[in-house]
């Protein structure tokens, strides 16, 4: 994400972009999201995150998701999972190890930033939002991942928000620790309010402007056409605006 933890730490940029050019050039892409599972349990999973990211969670049927599986037991689904909401946690089970390896980097380098005395509040910032976005852009299954999140947030009631956080709590009270030890000012809750916005800034603006292919500007032109990268970087740079302001 950041940088290697055992690596030579660069100087950072003032505005932090140099840490998202860092999370960039490192993302697995060599080592894309695994696609292809085995296994009925597996399947019934990856279905599921397919429908349920498709459409509201309460819209798709288990039967739909046996038959999209290509299971002919109607029971498999109660004979893995005993219900509907025991496959939603199996499906937000494997969206946290999906994610878990990004996570897993960035508070290695974020951690290596800190003790080298380069970390600055931007590279948090980044480093909240980074493993979102680059899973959204690692294939289809990352893109199914991000957008079943989104539904879990939005149609899931309070059982799939309390759900959602719990996967993401430890890796973003330890971002909320860091920041708040170089915000001293900032109310404790107000920053718990802008990292959640920020978050769900990113989650569901993913979800609806995508690779943002059209735009109200120039004929409808795309913005920053074959520039993901930059586009990222400006990204990260305005959502922190967010974060680190008054």
């Amino acid at each position: 994400m950041l940088i290697a933890a055992k690596r030579p730490v660069a100087s950072k940029k003032a505005d932090g972009r140099a840490v998202v050019s860092r999370a960039i050039a490192r993302s697995p892409r060599s080592k894309r999201i695994a696609e292809s599972t085995s296994g009925t349990r597996d399947v019934l999973i990856r279905e599921a995150m397919k429908l349920f990211a498709d459409r509201a969670i309460g819209a798709v049927s288990l039967r739909e998701i046996v038959q999209k599986a290509g299971q002919g037991n109607q029971s498999a689904i109660h004979y893995h999972f005993k219900d509907k909401q025991g496959l939603v946690d199996a499906v937000a089970e494997h969206v946290q190890q999906i994610f878990q390896p990004y996570y897993d980097a960035a508070l290695a380098d974020v951690q290596a930033a800190d003790e080298a005395g380069t970390l600055g509040t931007e590279d948090l910032v980044a480093a909240l939002v980074m493993p979102v976005v680059l899973v959204f852009h690692a294939n289809e299954t990352g893109r199914d991942a991000i957008r079943f999140l989104a539904k879990l947030a939005s149609d899931g009631g309070d059982v799939g928000q309390s759900l959602l956080l719990s996967k993401s709590a430890s890796y973003v009270i330890e971002i909320e620790r860091l920041l708040a030890k170089r915000l001293p000012n900032k109310p404790r809750e107000k920053l718990w309010l802008q990292m959640l916005l920020c978050l769900s800034s990113t989650l569901f603006g993913l979800t609806a402007l995508g690779g943002l292919r059209f735009s109200p500007f120039g004929n409808n032109a795309p913005l920053y056409p074959g520039r993901r990268d930059e586009l990222i970087r400006d990204y990260v740079h305005f959502v922190s605006r967010g974060v680190l302001g008054d």
